[in-house]
């Protein structure tokens, strides 16, 4: 069903998953100030609905995102930078803040902060013949929109600054082979594939999800004994709702258990 089909980001709900489309074909949607506007009005659809536990993000076209959009970079002045740039952060922040889980289906180029988009998501999807560019030193400026937080957590600082000094195009290969990716899949099927891990999330508590999802990102600050306190502290909490109820009920009963997100 679509809910919002704006200028550049089109908005379904597929089953209860909803589906955001970057719809800017014409410029491999470009993160440009419009369709940065037009993800942050759809995320306002998306936090404030309460039937939706799974978000699916994905490209229309060749690309999931060319990223910034080059042809408009030069023109701008510094106060113009920051204000799309607080606009971009935003977007990137929600995404990681957010009590949803959310997947991107990496379709074909995710560029510079396209490539950022794809790594707030908590699991990516991407198809054998997508891309990952780190192009920016090719213009003289640094990875943004959390890129610099992201990469070296997951490859290494000192493989993250060889990739990111050579302006290094990733494939998606060796973006499964340094665990970038999740899963990877065959041409054309990031949507489908995306969409099917999606339901089967779909079923899960979401507040465990939602906590696992918090502690790992706060854990990066803290060190064992900080950790397990936050893990005993969700513990406690979870173990009061109505899902770890149903999940120990059927466990007894020996069948699937609903969990309803309460």
């Amino acid at each position: 069903m679509r809910v919002t089909d704006t200028l550049k980001v089109n908005y379904d709900l597929i089953e209860g998953i909803a589906v955001i489309t970057l719809n800017s074909v014409e410029t491999l949607n470009a993160l440009d100030s419009e369709l940065i506007y037009e993800l942050n009005q759809v995320l306002d659809k998306i936090e404030n609905d309460s039937k939706v536990k799974i978000v699916l993000v994905t490209g229309k076209g060749k690309a999931f995102s060319a990223g910034g959009n080059v042809k408009r970079m030069g023109d701008r002045t510094t106060l113009e930078t920051i204000e799309i740039m607080s606009h971009a952060t935003r977007v990137i922040t929600r995404i990681t803040e957010m009590k949803k889980v959310f997947i991107s289906a990496v379709n074909g180029y995710a560029m510079g902060a396209g490539f950022s988009l794809a790594l707030a998501c908590d699991i990516i999807v991407a198809q054998k013949n997508a891309k990952f560019g780190l192009s920016f030193i090719n213009v003289g400026l640094v990875p943004d929109c959390g890129l610099l937080h992201f990469l070296p957590k997951i490859v290494g600082p000192w493989k993250a600054k060889e990739l990111i000094f050579s302006g290094a195009v990733i494939t998606a290969e060796e973006a499964f082979q340094y665990r970038i990716v999740n899963r990877l899949v065959e041409e054309n099927e990031a949507l489908s594939e995306g969409l099917e891990f999606a339901k089967k999330l779909a079923v899960e508590p979401l507040q465990a999800m939602t906590l696992v999802k918090t502690i790992i990102e706060s854990s990066k600050n803290l060190d064992i004994k900080g950790t397990m306190q936050y893990e005993t502290l969700a513990q406690s909490v979870l173990q009061q709702t109505t899902d770890h109820k149903e999940g120990l009920q059927a466990f007894k009963e020996k069948r699937s258990p609903i969990f309803t997100g309460r």
